[in-house]
């Protein structure tokens, strides 16, 4: 689950060529999500993440999970949905 976005900023000092220093920073962007396996939050770089995939339309599951074991387990669940009548009085 897509939580929020988180900016930071890191400042660094560099010395020129005459010897005088100079601050500059580099910006960078955060995703925080929740995993939708065991539920803790965690964090993944903008540059790591397709943006399309930066919401909650998709699953999002932590590096200490097992993806593929969760990938399965919402397969089955999402295939005894979809062989369901449309007349079914049962519950999702």
């Amino acid at each position: 689950m897509f939580v929020e976005t988180l900016k930071t900023i890191r400042l660094y000092e560099r010395q020129s060529k005459l010897g005088t220093y100079h601050t500059f920073k580099r910006k960078n962007t955060l995703f925080v999500f929740k995993c939708d396996c065991c539920g803790t939050t965690f964090l993944r770089p903008r540059s790591k993440v397709d943006p399309i995939r930066a919401t909650n339309d998709y699953k999002h599951v932590c590096p200490y999970c097992d993806t593929k074991k969760f990938a399965q387990s919402i397969g089955v669940k999402m295939r005894r949905i979809y062989s369901m009548d449309a007349s079914s009085t049962l519950t999702l």
